[in-house]
């Protein structure tokens, strides 16, 4: 039996919520973990297994803990309310759960909801992208699924693995499957607003409390490409929450703003050019 956590904001979750219900394993509890009442979503009296839940604060990672709190089930799936499963992606992930040996938490490889193309992109080999590797990550440069020294994250195309379960140093919280024995049940994210990073924050907390992080290369979901970060306000929150995880996870200070520098002389560069 599977309990599905989904921190929003309201409105219309029917796509994701059609996915899940959907699939060869149909969970049996969906928590929907609103801020207050004010917020509502479209159309639920055609759902049988939801339950919504205030959490009287706003914040992705507080709503998404209250949800954990209130979840009656061993196994819980933690999604975004733009995400869509896949047919037999939960019984892929609660079959990998169920046969591991020891702690995991296990996500899928995720795919763009427009082009069906993988979300990340497999590993460049031309000079330019060799040395910026180099910079942002020294002699390692790319490798897939772990985290640089930068404290940007490398992720997972299905042209770079040949396993179907692979081993990673992070997950992106969109859509993860958990043992409730492991779940971080603390409000790790510092700041008010948008959480920024915050599942790199999560699986270097899971990781420190000896809990793996698998995907399975078999499971599948779909989301859109998020937007680059503008250069307004956003890069500042940006920057600040990267730093923030930066010096929790002991990484460097000095690539991550040169990573930066990179970043933003890039993106001054393609506002030009269009």
């Amino acid at each position: 039996m599977v309990s599905v956590i989904i921190p929003s904001l309201g409105g219309d979750l029917s796509k994701t919520l059609n996915s899940l219900n959907s699939g060869t394993v149909k969970p049996d509890e969906i928590i929907i973990c609103l801020p207050n009442d004010r917020h509502s979503i479209n159309n639920l009296d055609k759902y049988r297994n939801i339950t919504v839940i205030y959490s009287n604060k706003y914040g992705q990672v507080f709503q998404r803990i209250c949800g954990f709190k209130a979840a009656r089930n061993d196994l819980i799936l933690q999604i975004d309310d733009d995400v869509i499963v896949s047919i037999n992606c939960l019984k892929l992930l609660v079959d990998t759960m169920k046969n591991s040996k020891e702690k995991i938490s296990v996500s899928p490889c995720w795919y763009n909801s427009s082009d069906k193309f993988p979300l990340h992109q497999k590993k460049q080999k031309n000079i330019v992208m060799l040395f910026y590797y180099w910079i942002i990550n020294g002699s390692k440069g790319y490798v897939s699924g772990e985290l640089s020294l930068a404290g940007t994250n490398f992720g997972v195309n299905p042209l770079d693995i040949s396993e179907d379960l692979f081993c990673v140093d992070w997950q992106p919280g969109g859509c993860v499957l958990h043992d409730k024995n492991n779940i971080i049940f603390d409000d790790y994210y510092p700041y008010t607003g948008k959480a920024f990073y915050e599942d790199l924050m999560h699986s270097f907390l899971l990781r420190k409390s000896s809990v793996g992080l698998v995907v399975n290369m078999r499971a599948t979901c779909m989301t859109d490409i998020t937007p680059r970060v503008s250069l307004g306000k956003d890069i500042y929150l940006d920057i600040r929450a990267r730093k923030y995880f930066v010096k929790l996870a002991n990484l460097s200070v000095i690539r991550m703003y040169i990573f930066y520098v990179i970043y933003i002389l890039r993106s001054i560069l393609l506002s030009i050019t269009r």
